[in-house]
């Protein structure tokens, strides 16, 4: 028990360096500023946000003043100015405003920045590097339980993020691997990205060395001595999924700055009295609540589910043919392939095959309103077709096909 109390104490820096690097990158997340504008588009709530859905229903008036909340409290926390209060606000705007989106057919893995939010939150982060502390209303103690329990539920909410993946990828055992080719092939058209000649056996290469990476996670990210090591593996990990899937992750990476020993170069200044153990507390409760919730979505295999979930497990069999919707406007607009390669393309992919597999009006007119950007004028026709590609082929074909109007 002493082993456990010494490696969860921390320094008063460590922490206000965590609230920085999370403020900012809420601050500059395309998810966050893109969030609002999906509310007129919202369905049903994702497992998990039933009832504050149902008592906080998504509207576009609300989400434009959730975003307003955000950028002031996370503004707030970032300079450290009335800290605690700030940082405990925003996480409560950040993670209604993200659940918006979420209401939206697919759910994106945004949940990371909700949870570094409220583990901020929970602690003294405004005891060093802030303005409450320049002004002498916060000063940084000795190291403590306070300081170490965010940042350390950090490292292991993250390796979690990583094991639960891996976990279900050891299970399908050769399967997975089997169907890895067909897993890039699809991704990396998804991405705009010529086709990967690479032999079998380094693909499969790839895949196992994902999977002992992953699981290997959380012990990588604990231990003192193995986190370099680990850091500099996950960063090797996430250059090679972009490369290869095409896919980027860039608002979980940079949380690795977690892992620096900020404490060993930059002083918090001159120490005050030590904290109380009930400074503890809140930390604790906060950290035991995330990362049992991650547990318990994680082993389920939850990846639906919001404000907690496993991240993508990527274990299902990929598509041999790939479906999706394009528009085209009497006035000459059109939403094509290119454009369902731009950002934000996971939801944009996931909403227009949802379309493509069961294209009735409904969905079909809320997908134009989310390429317009809006819903349709009066009189207003937009042609829709829906397009596949057989991926070992290319050979492409056109399938159903209508016109949606707006109301007279």
């Amino acid at each position: 028990m002493t082993t456990v109390r010494q490696w969860a104490v921390g320094h008063a820096v460590d922490l206000a360096a965590l609230r920085i690097v999370v403020s900012l990158v809420v601050l500059f997340s395309a998810d966050v500023w893109d969030a609002s504008r999906w509310a007129s588009a919202a369905t049903a709530a994702p497992p998990g946000w039933v009832a504050v859905s149902a008592l906080l229903p998504p509207s576009p008036g609300a989400a434009r003043l959730a975003l307003s909340v955000v950028l002031v409290g996370t503004t707030l926390t970032a300079l450290g100015v009335l800290t605690r209060w700030a940082s405990a606000v925003a996480a409560l705007a950040l993670v209604w405003l993200l659940g918006v989106p979420q209401h939206v057919g697919p759910v994106l893995h945004t949940h990371h920045l909700v949870w570094f939010m409220a583990l901020v939150a929970s602690g003294p982060s405004g005891d060093a590097w802030s303005v409450d502390a320049w002004r002498g209303r916060a000063t940084a103690s000795p190291p403590s339980l306070a300081y170490g329990v965010p940042v350390r539920a950090v490292w292991l909410s993250l390796g979690l993020v990583y094991f639960f993946p891996g976990f279900f990828k050891a299970l399908e055992g050769t399967a997975w691997l089997d169907g890895l080719a067909r897993l890039v092939a699809w991704k990396r058209f998804h991405a705009g990205l010529e086709p990967l000649a690479l032999p079998a056996v380094v693909v499969k290469a790839g895949g196992v060395a994902t999977v002992l990476f992953e699981l290997a996670a959380p012990v990588l990210f604990s231990l003192r001595r193995l986190r370099p090591v680990g850091a500099v593996v996950a960063v090797g990990f996430h250059a090679a999924v972009q490369a290869v899937l095409g896919i980027h992750f860039s608002s979980l990476a940079v949380f690795f700055v977690a892992f620096v020993p900020w404490h060993r170069w930059f002083s918090s200044g001159p120490p005050a009295r030590p904290t109380s153990a009930r400074a503890a507390v809140v930390p604790l409760l906060m950290a035991g609540a995330l990362l049992i919730a991650q547990v318990v979505t994680g082993f389920a295999g939850l990846e639906r589910a919001w404000p907690v979930a496993c991240f993508p497990r990527f274990i299902g069999p990929a598509p041999v043919e790939v479906a999706w919707v394009e528009l085209e406007s009497d006035a000459g607009w059109a939403f094509t392939l290119d454009d369902l390669r731009a950002e934000p393309t996971q939801r944009r992919w996931a909403l227009s095959m949802r379309v493509a597999a069961e294209p009735t009006e409904s969905r079909v007119r809320g997908f134009v309103t989310q390429g317009l950007g809006r819903p349709l004028r009066a009189n207003e026709r937009v042609r829709w077709t829906v397009q596949s590609v057989r991926l070992e082929t290319g050979l492409q074909r056109a399938g159903p096909s209508g016109i949606v109007s707006g109301t007279p």
